[in-house]
């Protein structure tokens, strides 16, 4: 591939991923990262920090200040490891359970009205191209 058409390729795909987070946003009332962040407390259950952070593939310091900003919200609530004190356990509140279960209920009664439909089978699909994209960077 030429570099002009990666490069192309790379711009379009984060002007892509620019707008659907921005709509993303607009329809959950979440970041994309905080919204993963709560559903992986709600798979998990309570959680280290760092697990968080291992999870997401992101900075434990850019962590530290989203769980700030949900903490502030009400959304989490965390604590020191009294096994291991410079662990920090992270926990789900009932109101951020609520709140994730009025954004599932309100997705499959009404839907999500996104610029851009897909199928399950299209997901998935790129989901797969993602992955594997993601596994040959690794």
């Amino acid at each position: 591939m030429q570099l002009t058409a990666f490069s192309n390729m790379l711009h379009k795909l984060r002007c892509v991923e620019q707008k659907l987070t921005k709509e993303f946003e607009k329809i959950t009332g979440f970041s994309i990262t905080r919204y993963e962040m709560l559903a992986f407390l709600k798979d998990n259950g309570d959680s280290l920090q760092r697990d968080i952070a291992g999870y997401l593939d992101i900075d434990p310091a850019a962590v530290t200040r989203h769980i700030k900003i949900l903490e502030k919200n009400g959304y989490i609530t965390r604590e020191r490891n009294e096994d291991n004190g410079r662990e920090v356990i992270v926990s789900l509140t009932e109101f951020a359970k609520d709140k994730l279960e009025k954004c599932r209920v309100t997705q499959r009664k009404e839907g999500y009205n996104l610029p851009v439909s897909f199928t399950q089978k299209e997901i998935r699909k790129l989901s797969e191209i993602l992955e594997e994209i993601d596994n040959r960077l690794a």
